[in-house]
């Protein structure tokens, strides 16, 4: 009986668990990849427990073997030496036949390309050579020491690099030589925004493959503020709190954490900046403590390198005057209500003590009166 091999081939690396067509693909030294096939007969009918031999036809040696399951697949994981050449290879999956259930045997090629991973070894210093963290200030100037190399650590000659200062300002471009590091600089003027992400890009060069190295850096003590405040409600909408975060210069901060508290510092809410930099407090939840205090805190804690801020709010908690809510005019009608009056009654009795002491005894009584 002949049989048939369906080979799937899936690599490690790739985007998703789909099988990778059966032309030729690629994977990188130092990786594993999973070589799987499917072992049918003529009629499809998957063939079980059968042993698959897994071979590298280019160095002409046994990768290993695997043994096929319920539904035919037997599957080979292989880690690509680090040291494999790079470039095209032959591998082959094959079934050596089976006499007793009266198996042919049966091969399938399976093509594949090696690459390697570009290596970017970046060191970020300061004019004396002082390693930089993530806060830096304005009129400093960033050193990057960028040495390009191979997955195994050797300096590649004649790759271009790209030193880029995000979204996609382009800074500089040079090519690798063997005489060592390539060096990037750039100087923090006043126009720098509060938050900066420089990426140094390596391209592709023959069967390498390049990479990309994003560093982040904050302005110190760059200064923000709340404005747009205060925008509240409408009844029929619920309560509500929006502003703005901005930094001194107009930017908008995006996903900044701000707090809502109490004037006493009870926190009440939290809630996240958009894109932006607008935020939005719903205070639904919260309306009691709204309408029995008067001033509250917005607070934002700040991100490396950018200044705690904070706003007091004063809320008064009644809505607006909106042409969707008829207006109440109040009116003054004359009543007529009783008048109560005090009058107060004194009276004096006199107490002889002896002969020559007189003492005098008042008491107060209050007697009320209905005058119409």
């Amino acid at each position: 009986m002949n049989v048939l091999v369906v080979l799937l081939l899936v690599s490690t690396l790739a985007a998703s668990p789909f099988p990778l067509p059966t032309a030729q693909t690629s994977a990188f030294r130092g990786m594993p990849i999973a070589l799987s096939v499917q072992l049918k007969n003529q009629n499809g009918t998957p063939i079980e427990n059968a042993t698959v031999y897994f071979f590298h036809e280019t160095h002409n040696e046994l990768l290993g073997t695997a043994i096929t399951n319920s539904t035919g697949v037997a599957q080979f994981i292989w880690m690509i030496p680090l040291i494999h050449e790079l470039g095209f290879v032959q591998l082959n999956a094959t079934f050596r036949g089976d006499p007793e259930r009266y198996l042919l045997p049966s091969m399938v090629p399976i093509p594949l390309t090696i690459f390697a991973q570009i290596q970017n070894q970046i060191n970020v210093t300061d004019e004396t050579g002082e390693p930089i963290g993530s806060v830096v200030r304005i009129g400093q100037r960033l050193f990057f020491h960028t040495l390009i190399t191979d997955d195994n650590s050797n300096p590649l000659v004649g790759v271009t690099v790209q030193f880029i200062m995000e979204p996609n300002q382009i800074l500089a471009q040079k090519t690798t030589l063997q005489s060592g590091p390539l060096i990037f600089s750039c100087i923090l003027n006043q126009t720098a925004e509060a938050h900066i992400i420089f990426t140094i890009k390596s391209f592709n060069q023959g069967y390498y493959n390049g990479t990309e190295y994003s560093f982040e850096f904050w302005i110190q003590n760059f200064t923000v503020h709340f404005i747009g405040l205060p925008t509240f409600w409408h009844p029929s909408n619920g309560y509500f709190l929006q502003g703005r975060l901005d930094t001194s210069s107009g930017q908008a901060l995006a996903n900044a954490s701000i707090e809502l508290l109490l004037e006493s510092g009870v926190l009440l809410k939290t809630t996240q900046t958009e894109n932006n930099g607008r935020f939005h407090f719903d205070l639904y939840d919260v309306i009691e403590l709204i309408q029995s205090n008067r001033y509250f805190i917005l607070r934002y804690n700040g991100n490396p390198g950018y200044s705690r801020t904070k706003s007091i709010i004063g809320i008064i908690a009644s809505p607006p005057h909106n042409p969707f809510i008829q207006s109440i005019e109040p009116t003054l009608s004359l009543i007529w209500l009783p008048i109560l009056h005090q009058i107060s009654i004194i009276t004096v009795s006199c107490i002889t003590i002896g002969t020559s002491l007189l003492t005098l005894k008042m008491k107060r009584s209050t007697k009320r009166i209905i005058s119409h």
